[in-house]
């Protein structure tokens, strides 16, 4: 398993991204830290909260060839990975999947409730209906 975590700034809060990679799957999951986050304070939430995160549905990768790199070069990649803005594009994807999946979830969840309290209304009425033309 591969994971990596992106801090960024998303006016006005601080974000966190965690990217988790395991086999030929990819997941995504979002957290708002609030104040700008201390390195202490970010390790400390990995080892505690990381494993009750929601990740996203897991998305499957292409393979990339992965080969062992040098300890310099992949500081100065890392290095060039801060210098640029974030963008977390594949996690921010995997992210936003999850959330339409939850919406349409939740649309259907809330247009199956309306429908149900139609229906009580309706019967509601007429109930009272065959009271008042009921004889005495």
């Amino acid at each position: 398993m591969e994971g990596k975590l992106t801090v960024i700034f998303e006016s006005p809060f601080w974000v966190g991204i965690f990217e988790r990679i395991e086999a030929d799957t990819y997941q995504a999951a979002r957290f708002v830290f609030g104040a700008e986050p201390t390195e202490p304070e970010l390790l400390e939430f990995a080892l505690t909260v990381f494993s009750s995160l929601r990740f996203s549905q897991p998305v499957r990768m292409t393979k990339t060839e992965s080969r062992e790199v040098n300890f310099k070069r992949r500081m100065r990649e890392i290095k060039k990975q801060m210098a640029v803005p974030a963008g977390a594009t594949r996690a921010q994807q995997a992210l936003k999947q999850e959330y339409e999946l939850l919406a349409r979830e939740r649309e259907a969840d809330n247009r199956e409730m309306r429908d149900a309290e139609e229906d009580r209304k309706f019967r509601l009425k007429q109930a009272k209906r065959a009271e008042k033309h009921r004889g005495h």
